[in-house]
């Protein structure tokens, strides 16, 4: 009897061990975490791997549309858009809800343009906007936007 305790014992430890060496791993994947209170990009300070230099930025701009309210916490984010030109990087694409419920409309498009890990602008925009703009080698017109509408909100 003592030997089968001992041995369900060591299969529980076991596995609990490996499923805390898995959430340890996954601690530094790169990860936008979303509650009512607060939304967080996780992963990227700093950003050490190329897969975390691809994907950080693209966190960033879907924080920055989720903290300014342009989509509510339930939307995803499909990025289209990736481009760089000069310090400015240009983030774009489609969102639309995890579950679709009636009313929802169509997926709206979105852009945000970032300097470093900062976002300088972004909103929702109609897509013929969003592919005007990837054409584009500066997109100062969507930064103009932004820095129009602080100085209307100050």
């Amino acid at each position: 009897m003592l030997p089968l305790r001992l041995a369900i014992f060591a299969a529980v430890f076991g596995i609990a061990l490996s499923g805390l060496f898995w959430l340890l791993g996954n601690l530094g994947e790169p990860e936008l975490l979303r509650s009512k209170k607060a939304v967080v990009v996780k992963g990227c300070d700093p950003i050490e791997t190329e897969d975390a230099a691809r994907v950080c930025p693209q966190l960033f701009c879907q924080k920055f549309l989720l903290d300014t309210r342009a989509f509510e916490l339930r939307y995803r984010f499909d990025v289209t858009v990736d481009k760089r030109s000069g310090t400015e990087h240009l983030i774009g694409g489609v969102a639309k809800p995890f579950v679709a419920k009636p009313g929802d409309g169509p997926p709206r498009s979105f852009a945000c343009v970032l300097e470093g890990k900062q976002v300088v602008a972004g909103r929702a925009l109609p897509a013929a906007e969003l592919a005007e703009l990837a054409e584009q080698d500066s997109w100062q017109e969507l930064t103009a936007d932004a820095a129009n509408a602080e100085a209307a909100g100050h």
